[in-house]
């Protein structure tokens, strides 16, 4: 602007023109006072252009300038117009620099709420994210070299806040797009959306957003800002992928692979599952919805698609699919659930259509090494079968490729059982559409030699489990194409058990294909969603639950007047209200919950600290009642269970892990076959702390001791018990790195699980030990000993209890537990939570615990033998010596149960035992780890000597014999 800028031309009454006074008045702006602000009477009719606007903006302008130029920049704005600062340009760039300088910090607390917001559209644009993140990024490296500016905490609050406004427009997305990319592409335009593309889904303003709330926030806590929350980010910015998917148009070709770009950035960040549940659920309602979600998922790349279908399978198993019917329902028992079925597999099928990719991708889901989802119950695998039944050539290689897997004699000795029940769901579930759509086939593969060879590599196979699985696939191939009188039938009462008939009533499944939007049936499935996005409570779990976002009219525009009310005056004190105020008389107290919907109630009243305490001190006692009454707790065991594996103590409540584990403990104790599989599932998939991961073990561990008959009521299961004060050492949460966690951690309490391992390690060491002594003193013939008579001997002996834990041991623990890890450790390479070494040592211990609970003479101790040496051998080389010493101390346990038929175990396991007694000497003879690392490796190499020596023996016995 000229120095000079006329304000006012008039005309000069006859009166006036005696008058001197100059017909034009100007204002003279100094040079040397950048800073001086305008006068508001120098403002112009018409502010021609961008840069009438930036000079106004850097020379401080009045309150009432600065709201008509944000009029001027947002009002009737469209791309490349005259006021446009939302396409990225060179001026656009400086106008948003000098807002986010300038105009931020001088009058955002001061702004109304129609001028906050027409600031942040300003803002809205890739330049302007970009230069919020950076400013963020700045005053964050401040504020760590100075912790105590206090001028800095205000300054990164008032960008949390426009951070937050900018972000808070439905269609962020599809408008960032319509601005930064207007027109047809250029390498410009590619540049700005990849720049984009990195801000919001290669991690950028996640993580500076997470360390300015970090900073803030007291500890390591943070502040609980949803932006600086990697799981609650991740949620909206799949939203926001869906908004754009739904708006734009659907020939549009270059937006349709933008957001293609993000979609395969994001699933990099983590929390896949939340973010491919609010991209795809979204869809299910609208009309055409899903078709624009095939459209978005269908150019992806193979691995990204890859990635896609295993996150949604997962979430829709856990979701709709998550409890099977009863198995006592009848042969009609898949009816009850057939509905959801039907649904899933039609949300699949829709994604699938003419999807070659993700149909080979589904296939290989199903009999690939993921096991076709195992542990999840079998309604996700039948929906994935009867969309496959479409096609019968490809139901046809499925079928093959399963029946090859499960003849395979290696793979029957090796595989987790859960992994071979799943793979059996899915070849009677093929078996049952093929025969009723190419009876041909069935009866040609029935009298295959693959099939014949199978069913007789199982029926040879040591494993309990993979026997009866081969007898019940045996028998039904065998009901397809036999007549009656010569169907195949073992003749044992194992084929004749209610397990076997729900297993020989797979085939006759008959799904269909339906709508998905049977998925959105029920109420708390559908959340509307407001504008303004929610924000988070520190220390509280939280989990994105958004299938289909519904725009709601948002109360700010309706409300824009409301700084202009005037609030009622505080009413005078009144004397005789001071001493007690009636509001905070509690007139009826809480009673004990009685029934099971009441205890969850409270529990699930987060706000109140009576409630809290008294649900969670009679929820033991209350779960054990309920046992035996009815079906109540079976009812509300899933959803009590989940809640009490990941609840916080929020009031630092005494003895709250004692009374939380005591309560899932009784739930272990009181439904083994249903609350067992769950915590195992939680474990690996639950969004759980180290320390409420730690509790879930633990709680496995007890329950199974008590199943089979040990009290362990002298143990504590809380800090409080073992030194007298609250604290969360004895679950914690975080740990030191290893050689710090050694140091610092001598003194500190043992969890529950290391006490029973410690105790459990004395009680199979000493015996050898005693042993070693005896023959070092000398002959037994020259010892002295005192013989008691039989009777005084038979009154001292314990009577015999019934050990419960081996009936369920292998369905209820040790087969989810084992099968879930080898899942995981498949999914994340060994690299996820569950590899730490703290939860990996406390997982091999309570494997341990339970082989031992369970007793020598468990039918499905060879199984669970076979999964104990696969589990050394994989993690025999580890260098962690607490991991060691847990895996040390689980073999041990695994020995000492074998010991009574070492010849049998030597005879099934030759190999495993000369590599094992191998991989003990060098233990002991390097020295390796600690003085109990030592000890555990001495003693299972003492064991592993005795059984070959035994085996030797009795071969050479046998030899001399039939010589």
């Amino acid at each position: 602007m000229d120095l000079l800028t006329p304000i006012r031309i008039s005309a000069l009454s006859s009166s006036s023109q005696q008058n001197d006074t100059p017909l034009l008045t100007a204002i003279t702006k100094p040079t040397d006072s950048p800073e001086t602000p305008i006068a508001e009477a120098s403002i112009s009719q018409s502010i021609s252009d961008l840069d009438d606007i930036l000079s106004i903006l850097r020379s401080r302008p009045s309150a009432e300038l600065l709201s008509r130029i944000l009029d001027l920049l947002t009002t009737n704005v469209q791309p490349h117009s005259i006021y446009d600062v939302r396409t990225p340009t060179p001026k656009a760039s400086q106008i948003v620099n000098t807002l986010l300088e300038i105009t931020v910090p001088d009058f955002w607390n001061f702004l109304a709420k129609k001028e906050k917001r027409q600031l942040s559209e300003c803002l809205r644009s890739v330049t302007g994210l970009g230069g919020i993140v950076s400013r963020l990024r700045f005053f964050s490296k401040n504020k760590k070299d100075a912790p105590g500016d206090g001028s800095l905490d205000i300054q990164i609050e008032e960008l949390f806040d426009l951070l937050h406004s900018v972000l808070r427009s439905k269609d962020f997305i599809h408008q960032i797009w319509e601005w930064g990319s207007h027109g047809s592409a250029n390498s410009k335009q590619t540049v700005a959306w990849k720049e984009y593309t990195s801000l919001m889904a290669g991690g950028k303003l996640l993580s500076v957003a997470a360390e300015a709330d970090r900073l803030l926030g007291i500890g390591n806590e943070g502040a609980g800002r949803w932006i600086g929350n990697e799981g609650l980010f991740i949620s909206w910015l799949g939203q926001e992928i869906a908004w754009a998917s739904l708006e734009i148009d659907i020939t549009n070709e270059a937006e349709w692979k933008a957001l293609d770009s993000i979609i395969v950035r994001a699933l990099s960040l983590g929390h896949r599952d939340e973010f491919v549940e609010n991209i795809s659920y979204p869809h299910i309602r609208p009309e055409g919805g899903l078709k624009r979600l095939h459209k978005l998922i269908s150019p992806l790349p193979a691995h990204t698609k890859h990635t896609y279908l295993t996150s949604l399978l997962r979430k829709l198993s856990l979701k709709h699919l998550s409890i099977s019917p009863e198995m006592d329902q009848g042969s009609e028992w898949w009816k009850e659930d057939a509905s959801r079925v039907s649904s899933v597999a039609g949300l699949i099928d829709t994604l699938m259509d003419d999807d070659e990719d993700l149909r080979i991708l589904v296939v290989e889901w199903l009999a690939g090494s993921q096991g076709g989802g195992i542990g999840d119950p079998i309604g996700i695998r039948r929906a994935l079968v009867v969309v496959l039944a479409k096609d019968a050539i490809i139901l046809k290689g499925l079928f093959e490729k399963s029946l090859q897997q499960f003849s395979d004699q290696l793979w029957i000795k090796h595989a987790p059982i859960l992994q071979q029940e799943v793979n059996a769901q899915i070849l009677l579930l093929c078996a049952g559409y093929l025969h009723r759509q190419i009876p041909s086939f069935m009866t040609r593969m029935a009298r295959s030699s693959i099939f014949l060879n199978g069913i007789s590599n199982r029926i040879g196979a040591t494993s309990e489990r993979a026997r009866f699985l081969g007898m019940v696939v045996g028998e039904s191939f065998s009901a397809f194409v036999d007549k009656e009188g010569s169907k195949m039938s073992f003749g044992v009462h194992e084929t004749s058990t209610q397990d076997a008939k729900w297993w020989k009533s797979i085939p006759s499944i008959e799904d269909t294909v339906g709508s998905a939007s049977g998925l959105l049936s029920s109420s708390e499935l559908i959340v509307k969603k407001k504008k303004k996005q929610p924000t988070i409570q520190p220390k509280t779990r939280m989990t994105s639950v958004i299938q289909v976002i519904e725009e709601v009219k948002d109360d700010e525009e309706d409300g824009e007047d409301d700084d202009d009310l005037m609030p009622y005056a505080k009413p005078d004190s009144d004397s005789e209200d001071s001493e007690e105020d009636a509001a905070d008389v509690v007139r009826k107290k809480d009673t004990t919950p009685v029934y099971i919907r009441d205890l969850l109630s409270m529990l699930r009243d987060t706000e109140s600290y009576d409630r809290q305490q008294l649900s969670l001190g009679s929820a033991a006692s209350l779960i054990r009642r309920k046992t035996a009454f009815g079906k109540e707790l079976s009812d509300h065991a899933v959803d009590l269970t989940s809640y009490l594996a990941g609840m916080h103590d929020k009031y630092d409540m005494d003895k709250f892990q004692e009374m939380r584990m005591q309560a899932l403990i009784a739930l272990v104790v009181s439904l083994p076959t249903t609350v067992g599989p769950l915590l195992a599932k939680l474990f690996f998939e639950g969004d759980y702390s180290m320390g409420q991961r730690a509790g879930i073990l633990s709680a496995i561990g007890m329950g199974a001791r008590e199943l089979a008959g040990f009290k362990d009521d002298d143990l504590p299961l809380s800090i409080e018990s073992a030194k007298g004060k609250s604290s969360a050492e004895l679950f914690p949460s975080k740990r030191l790195p290893a050689r710090g966690d050694a140091i610092w951690s001598k003194d500190k309490p043992k969890t529950p699980l290391e006490r029973i391992t410690g105790t459990l390690e004395q009680l199979m060491i000493q015996p050898m030990a005693a042993e070693a002594a005896d023959q070092a003193a000398g002959p037994n013939i020259l010892k002295v000993r005192t013989f008691s008579s039989r009777i005084e001997v038979e009154k001292k002996r314990a009577k015999p209890a019934e050990n419960k834990l081996s009936r369920v041991v292998a369905e209820a623990f040790f087969f989810p537990l084992t099968g879930r890890w080898w899942a995981a450790l498949k999914d994340y390479s060994g690299r996820g939570i569950h590899f730490t070494p703290f939860l990996l040592t406390t997982f091999l211990k309570t494997l341990g615990i339970i082989l031992h609970a369970t007793g020598p003479s468990a039918p499905a101790l060879p199984q669970m033998t076979n999964e104990i040496w696969e589990v050394t051998f994989n993690l025999r080389h580890t260098g962690e010596e607490t991991v060691l010493e847990g895996l040390l101390f689980t073999l041990l346990t695994m020995l000492d149960l074998n010991s009574e038929n070492g010849v049998g175990l030597a005879r099934d396991y030759p190999k495993e035992l000369i590599e094992t007694q191998e991989w003990l000497g060098g233990i002991v003879v390097a020295g390796k780890g600690g003085s109990k690392v030592l000890g555990l490796a001495s003693g299972a190499l003492l064991r592993t000597e005795a059984i070959v020596k035994e085996f030797q023996r009795r071969i050479m016995g046998e030899v001399v014999r039939d010589g």
